[in-house]
C-alpha cells in the first residue's frame, strides 16, 4: 500500500512539475526578448561589410566614434535608454503609434560631426556606416519590429 502512495505522489509531483515548466514555456514564447546593441559587435558587423573605398578612409577606431555618436543621437531623442529602462515617452508619437527618429536626420547629425573633427571624416563614408547601422537595427529587431518578423528583417 505505500508503494502504491509513493508512486501516486510521484506522478502528481512529476504532473504539477510539467504544468508548472509547459505555463512557463508558454509565457515566455509571447515574450519578445529585447535587442541589445553591443558596440564590439556592431562594430565588428559594419567592419566586415564596408566598401574598400570606406574602408580605407576610415580606422576601427573612427567606426566606434561613429557608433557612438549615432548612440548619442538617439539617446537625444530618447530612444537609446541605460540597462534596464524602457523606451523614452519623449519619443513616442502618441497620435501615430510610432516611434519619433528619422535616419535622415540621424545621417545629416553624425556627417556634421564628422566635418567638425580635427581631422574631417569623409562626408561619404560616414553615410556609408550609418546606412549600415541602419540595416543593422533593423536585422536585429530594434527597428521595424521583432528580428525575423514580417517588415522587421
Amino acid at each position: 500500500m505505500t508503494w502504491l502512495f509513493l508512486i501516486v505522489g510521484l506522478l502528481l509531483v512529476v504532473a504539477v512539475g510539467f504544468v508548472a515548466v509547459g505555463s512557463a514555456v508558454g509565457r515566455l514564447e509571447a515574450t519578445v526578448p529585447p535587442a541589445v546593441f553591443e558596440v564590439e559587435d556592431v562594430v565588428d558587423w559594419v567592419a566586415e561589410r564596408l566598401p574598400d573605398e570606406a574602408a580605407g578612409q576610415l580606422s576601427r577606431t573612427n567606426v566606434v566614434t561613429i557608433v557612438g555618436w549615432y548612440l548619442d543621437y538617439f539617446r537625444s531623442v530618447g530612444l537609446a535608454t541605460e540597462h534596464g529602462q524602457e523606451l523614452g515617452e519623449a519619443a513616442i508619437d502618441a497620435e501615430a503609434g510610432r516611434v519619433v527618429a528619422h535616419l535622415g536626420d540621424a545621417l545629416d547629425s553624425l556627417v556634421a560631426r564628422g566635418m567638425e573633427e580635427p581631422e574631417p571624416l569623409e562626408a561619404i563614408s560616414v553615410a556609408v556606416v550609418v546606412d549600415l547601422l541602419g540595416v543593422y537595427m533593423v536585422e536585429m529587431g530594434a527597428v521595424g519590429g521583432a528580428a525575423g518578423s514580417e517588415g522587421g528583417g
